[in-house]
């Protein structure tokens, strides 16, 4: 598996755990002066892109997305990426044109819990939407499921920096009055549906053996009307948090560190990343997925009531919490999503004909393409120590993308080959000698080439150049080599003895 994963600013660790585990990575990043374009870490790539800094966010986004195409072209990187992934908002429209060049990838884009309106309608460049979503915070995983339209696929990976305790209310929030008492967090996601009758009945029968006792319910699907007006009608809803009904992840945090105890839509709350984030803040956790409400009532009242209790359950289970936010179990939790989601486009369906065929030539059947329309293509043959043939072929939609990319320079872009002198290094994109280009004719598809020197290794790039130097590469050749200038080697003479034909008599 081949993985891009494209961040302003990368987490070290969790990418190089995910090298780790057998996957090929490269990092696209910024790039910072005294830093090298290139550098290998362990089990990843970090590829560091130049772009235009400055602008509005969109711009500044749009052009670190010129930037990696860029360096994916012309470093020798490509574009046969398995699954992009744009770790932040800033670099979707980067990752969008890079899995727009390779279209049997997988588009990720993760969502943070500081995301604001802006991060949601940047972008992907040339696709509308991606393939999957991946949050970083149970609550926000949530928001994105009632905010975006349609189903989407909603994978939640917890981070420890979006599940920090330490997170604060609003300033304007108000305090919650004096007679209040202990406050009972109900987190009421979309994936399960909890029965408002028995947390009504529940809630009830709490408050008589937990005085005070308020609530502060935070329904994400909008599904639990009944249950929000009985609590305004009691006097039950709480005055900070009752009104919210989709929080910031921030101000959830804030909720679920103040609260006495968090009911979660779950029978097991070990599974939940919501119990995993209240744990951390050092709160007890009751699931709320039960038909028995005199059980619950008891279940709360336990969990208010009895601190040593509660205290053990909440230690044992934050450590347990604790391990599933490490760099380690991150990598693997957004392994498997990208594995869930390879496997998913494999098994899907074909698509549906949208006619019947009219003849039999216009079967279902995938045309076979001849092999100079199939792909754009170029090959150097060596003729001598200082010659080469170039021969070569472009797809008419190649051209017509390469000039769609340039935009305005595109007027007077020519056809051209760019040769590097790559004799005695390892090249790796990045370390040729010398660079020449060779502009071509459309209308011809090969030409002999005079190298400067005699006996060097030439790599070779076709694309189209713009009149301001902009080269967008079409295909790439492999290393050809030419041979040295020398003597031909002097071989020793043989003679031929031939015997004289016999006359019979």
């Amino acid at each position: 598996m081949r993985v891009a994963l494209l961040g302003w600013d990368l987490e070290d660790e969790t990418v190089a755990e995910l090298g780790g585990l057998g996957v090929e990575v490269v990092g696209f990043t910024r790039w910072f002066p005294d830093l090298p374009a290139r550098e290998a870490h362990h089990g990843w790539l970090e590829v560091r892109c130049p772009h235009n800094i400055g602008g509005s966010p969109r711009d500044e986004a749009l052009a670190f997305g010129v930037a990696v195409v860029r360096e994916a072209s012309t470093s020798g990187l490509g574009f046969d990426f398995d699954v992009v992934h744009a770790l932040d908002w800033r670099t979707r429209p980067a990752a969008g044109e890079l899995s727009a060049r390779a279209p049997g990838s997988i588009l990720v884009a993760s969502h943070a819990a500081g995301d604001d309106d802006l991060a949601e309608h940047i972008g992907f460049g040339p696709r509308e939407t991606p393939d999957a979503w991946i949050c970083d915070h149970p609550w926000g995983a949530e928001r994105l499921h009632a905010r975006i339209s349609g189903e989407p696929l909603v994978f939640t990976v917890p981070t420890a920096h979006a599940l920090a305790p330490q997170k604060t209310p609003a300033p304007e929030a108000d305090a919650e009055p004096l007679a209040a008492g202990p406050c009972l967090v109900l987190s009421l996601g979309s994936g399960t549906r909890v029965s408002s009758r028995t947390l009504i009945r529940a809630v009830r029968a709490a408050r008589e053996r937990v005085p005070g006792l308020v609530v502060a319910m935070f329904d994400a699907a909008g599904r639990y009307g009944r249950l929000k007006r009985w609590l305004d009608r009691s006097g039950l809803a709480s005055t900070r948090w009752g009104g919210m009904a989709l929080p910031t992840p921030d101000l959830w945090n804030a909720a679920v560190a103040q609260a006495a105890v968090v009911g979660v839509a779950s029978r097991n709350p070990v599974d939940d990343p919501t119990a995993h984030a209240a744990w951390l803040a050092g709160v007890p956790v009751v699931g709320l997925l039960t038909d028995d409400a005199e059980a619950l009532a008891l279940t709360l009242a336990d969990a208010v009531f009895c601190p040593e209790r509660r205290d053990h359950d909440v230690r044992a289970c934050a450590a347990l919490a604790g391990r599933r936010l490490s760099p380690e179990s991150v990598a693997a939790d957004q392994l498997r999503a990208y594995l869930m989601l390879l496997d998913r486009k494999r098994t899907a369906p074909p698509p549906e004909p949208t006619g019947r065929p009219t003849s039999a030539d216009e079967s279902d059947a995938p045309r076979t393409l001849a092999f100079p329309d199939l792909r754009s293509r170029l090959t150097l043959t060596p003729v001598s120590s200082r010659e080469v043939l170039a021969s070569w072929s472009v797809r008419p939609d190649d051209w017509r993308s390469a000039l769609q990319w340039m935009g305005p320079e595109a007027v007077r872009a020519v056809l051209t080959i760019r040769l590097f002198d790559v004799t005695d290094v390892a090249y790796d994109g990045m370390n040729a000698h010398s660079v020449f280009d060779v502009d071509l004719s459309l209308s011809e598809n090969h030409r002999v080439i005079a190298a400067p020197y005699e006996g060097r290794s030439l790599a070779a790039c076709l694309g189209a150049r713009s009149q301001w130097g902009y080269f967008h590469p079409l295909a790439h050749a492999r290393i050809c080599h030419l041979p040295r200038e020398g003597l031909a080697p002097v071989s020793d003479g043989r003679r031929l003895r031939i015997m004289p034909r016999r006359t019979w008599t």
